[in-house]
């Protein structure tokens, strides 16, 4: 019987370590589980990191080339404006000496018409002097 009592309680301390074995596994498992999961967050968050560096270098860069691009607008805009305030002032110089010029055929054409009426005058007046 004791033989017996000793078989029973070495199967039952086989048993015990059999299953603390299998704890020891798990165990295991588990803080390796932990371990590859702290590995795959931090890389997740060095990769976030480096997505965010990125997008803030490309804000700048846009950033800085709408500025350049505002910058060459303006400039392109200031020659637009001064190119378009000379043109408009040649034009109205122009349009000016053009006035100028049809007064002066104005009054041309009115001296002519009274030298051709005093001229019509006196022709008639030397045709009817003849004709008497």
């Amino acid at each position: 019987m004791i033989d017996e009592k000793i078989n029973k309680t070495l199967k039952e301390l086989e048993q015990g370590l059999q299953d603390v074995e299998s704890a020891r596994k798990q165990v295991e498992r588990t803080v390796s589980s932990f371990s590859n999961l702290n590995a795959t967050t931090l890389e997740y968050v060095s990769k976030l990191g480096t997505i965010t560096t990125k997008i803030q270098e490309l804000v700048g860069y846009v950033g800085k080339d709408y500025a350049q691009k505002v910058k060459d607008f303006e400039k392109d805009r200031e020659a637009v404006i001064k190119s378009s305030n000379a043109a408009t002032e040649k034009l109205s110089n122009a349009t000016e000496e053009f006035k100028d010029s049809l007064f002066e055929i104005q009054t041309k054409l009115k001296y002519s018409l009274i030298v051709n009426a005093v001229s019509l005058v006196v022709i008639g007046t030397i045709v009817l002097l003849l004709l008497k």
